[in-house]
């Protein structure tokens, strides 16, 4: 394994040489983190502690104005690996479609979008993990037309993202997303994902999505909502010979409050609250999530934070009256970009 990732980073360094003489400009971005985690786990079971330390090396290589293209590499101590994590390529040939072709993210709702880097907790909603584990989000090799709204371009305020993906679990589909934008601050939008599996056990899935977002300077919040088809219960029971058709739903609200201080050591203070549900089958109630997390992060300066969470998830099925708190934890992250 470690051969194989020295490998890889010596071929990522030939890349980006070979790249640099060709392109008209190459720029190296990234972060690197260290943290721990107390988790509520019955320490028979599993361990209720861990430290970490994960990193991210990217390039972003510019050979003219109409055509980009991004090598992405990631690595944590939970593996010990390095991996390429993306790679893809930009065309910008025209005033309103751009193209995106590569192992690129799906398009579908607006916490994904967002790098891991750039969050403001540690890690994504309960909410947004499990949709991704049911296949609406998370990256897949794509082809991708697409238009981000610009305020140089105040007539057309329209954001959309129109992907065609397939990967190697036998899944395809087509996701889009549309979003309308109010004076530069407010946007609303809209998602819609379809995916089939073929092979021996087929199906066809469908998710929908809607969120609002309010982004200003020191105050950030949104509101999603999900509605999504899970493919792998939906086949289990195809094998029972029952309905196939079970949908899961949930939804998020996440608050930021950003204070300049501008002491000697913290220039900036950032609280923020997230609420997200999540339910794994609409027709069982009594089976769902519940996750508050409260945070707080120290802006050293813009690219280094101190971050702390305390993410309390309030676990309840049909057979039981009580709630359980298992797998809620309290993070403490030292991040650093560049």
């Amino acid at each position: 394994m470690r051969v194989l990732n020295k490998a890889l980073i010596l071929l990522f360094g030939i890349i980006s040489l070979v790249l640099s003489v060709t392109a008209q400009e190459i720029e190296f971005k990234g972060y690197g983190a260290a943290g721990y985690i107390f988790y509520d786990r019955n320490i028979l079971n599993e361990y209720n502690q861990e430290t970490y330390y994960e990193g991210k090396l990217q390039a972003d290589i510019e050979f003219n104005k109409k055509i980009e293209a991004q090598l992405d590499l990631r690595g944590n101590s939970t593996d010990n690996s390095v991996n390429l994590r993306e790679f893809s390529a930009k065309l910008k040939y025209f005033k309103y479609i751009n193209f995106e072709i590569g192992n690129i993210k799906k398009p579908f709702g607006y916490e994904y979008q967002i790098s891991k880097a750039d969050l403001v907790p540690v890690n994504r909603s309960f909410v947004q993990n499990r949709i991704e584990d049911l296949g609406y989000g998370g990256r897949s090799v794509s082809i991708m037309g697409y238009y981000e709204y610009s305020k140089k371009r105040p007539e057309f305020p329209i954001s959309y993202f129109l992907s065609l993906f397939k990967n190697n679990s036998l899944f395809a589909g087509i996701v889009a997303r549309f979003g309308y934008h109010f004076n530069d601050d407010y946007v609303i939008s809209a998602n819609y994902q379809f995916q089939q599996k073929g092979g021996e056990n087929k199906i066809n899935t469908m998710g929908f999505g809607i969120d609002f977002v309010i982004n200003k300077k020191d105050f950030d919040t949104s509101i999603e909502a999900y509605y999504v088809q899970d493919p792998y219960e939906g086949i289990r029971r195809k094998l029972q010979n029952v309905d196939e058709k079970v949908y899961a739903a949930g939804a998020k609200l996440q608050t930021a409050v950003g204070f300049d201080v501008d002491g000697e050591f913290i220039e900036e203070i950032e609280p923020f609250i997230l609420l997200s549900y999540f339910l794994p089958d609409i027709d069982v109630s009594g089976n769902h999530v519940l996750q508050t997390l409260l945070g707080v992060n120290f802006y050293l300066t813009k690219d280094v934070r101190i971050r702390l969470n305390g993410d309390l998830r309030l676990t309840k099925n049909q057979f039981i009256d009580d709630y359980t708190t298992k797998e809620s934890r309290g993070i403490f992250e030292f991040q650093v970009k560049f």
